[in-house]
């Protein structure tokens, strides 16, 4: 009886183990994404890892959290918070590219790694922009006739994006495989996105 009872406290502390384990590996897996709402492919390892690829990760992950802490205390201000989510969405596909560049040749990462960076700054500084809108939000200084804070932001986005897509390109000269949601969008053209090609009717 005793036997019975001692093997079944070691199955249950066994199943406790097991169970904590699960529980902090998700844990770790939300801690490390760009966006609490999209899973991110890149290693756990990168919360603390020092190279290259891992620190810009992290750039990204504090950069959205700022963002999105700024518009979320500014409700005055709707457009603001759909502009920031527009930003984490670009951050989550840099992201992605940068879990994708880090498996590549170091000659090859360090090039793309280079332009990537770039945009990592690029979010950065939205960020920062987003975190003095929702400051201003109260009280907005627009003069007439001029952009408002928020019109130049999107615009920013829209440059982001665009500069993006060039990084995609450079990528796929170098063999890096399209895996992000948002890495096979067609590029924007005067702010809006490519229509796709017609395509020919038949006999012409």
């Amino acid at each position: 009886m005793l036997l019975v009872a001692l093997l079944l406290m070691g199955l249950i502390a066994a199943v406790a183990m097991a169970l904590v384990a699960v529980l902090g590996a998700r844990a770790l897996r939300k801690r490390n994404r760009v966006s609490p709402s999209a899973a991110s492919p890149a290693p756990a390892a990168w919360l603390g890892a020092p190279s290259a690829s891992a620190r810009l990760h992290r750039r990204l992950r504090s950069a959205v959290a700022v963002a999105r802490s700024a518009s979320a205390a500014a409700p005055v201000a709707p457009r603001l918070a759909e502009l920031t989510a527009d930003l984490e969405r670009e951050a989550v596909a840099i992201d992605d590219h940068l879990v994708m560049v880090s498996r590549l040749a170091s000659r090859e990462r360090r090039k793309v790694l280079a332009q990537l960076a770039t945009k990592v700054r690029q979010v950065e500084q939205l960020a920062s922009q987003v975190s003095l809108m929702a400051v201003q939000a109260q009280a907005p200084m627009i003069s007439a006739g001029q952009p408002s804070a928020l019109d130049d932001l999107s615009h920013q986005l829209e440059l982001l994006e665009q500069a993006r897509h060039e990084v995609a390109q450079v990528e796929s000269t170098t063999g890096v495989q399209r895996a992000s949601p948002y890495a096979t969008g067609r590029p924007v053209q005067g702010g809006r996105r490519a229509a796709p090609p017609s395509t020919p009717a038949p006999g012409t």
